[in-house]
């Protein structure tokens, strides 16, 4: 079963991992830990990204619920805020990305938010698969080196 997995996984790498010396073996290893430590550093942004547009689809939800006149802090930064009241609410600004806003009736608006979090999600689906392929790769190249270093240590 295990010489299966390994031919497999030799036939997508093109290079059977029992051919290879020690020495490449551990270089395949760094090699799929680098690329496993990247992916894990892309889903996290994606889940970070995902939140965030939440966020703006809960925040617009709220906005449009709150009668016109109610008093509310604005934020100017992070750390500064200005006294202000909402205002009967049509439109909205969009941020569609590298600095560009477009405005949106509220139904558009959240059409809008609900792809982008779709989309969002479906590439962290296709990260994931991913690394649990890389995952797979790495645990047969250690299952090969532990193999090649217990030959070694039997000579």
């Amino acid at each position: 079963m295990a010489d299966a997995a390994e031919s497999s996984a030799g036939e997508t790498q093109g290079v059977s991992l029992k051919a290879l010396s020690l020495e490449q073996l551990h270089q395949v290893k760094s090699s799929l830990d680098e690329e496993l430590q990247g992916l894990q550093g892309a889903l996290q942004q994606l889940k970070v990204s995902a939140e965030k547009l939440v966020i703006s689809k809960l925040a617009l939800d709220q906005v449009h619920k709150t009668p016109a006149g109610t008093r509310m802090l604005v934020p100017l930064t992070s750390s500064l805020y200005v006294p202000g009241e909402t205002a009967a609410l049509e439109n909205v600004l969009v941020d569609v990305g590298t600095g560009y806003f477009i405005e949106k009736s509220l139904p558009e608006a959240q059409s809008f938010l609900d792809r982008k979090i779709a989309l969002i999600k479906g590439q962290g689906a296709t990260v994931q698969q991913t690394m649990a392929m890389k995952s797979e790769n790495l645990q047969q190249t250690l299952s090969v080196m532990r193999e090649k270093m217990f030959e070694a240590q039997k000579s």
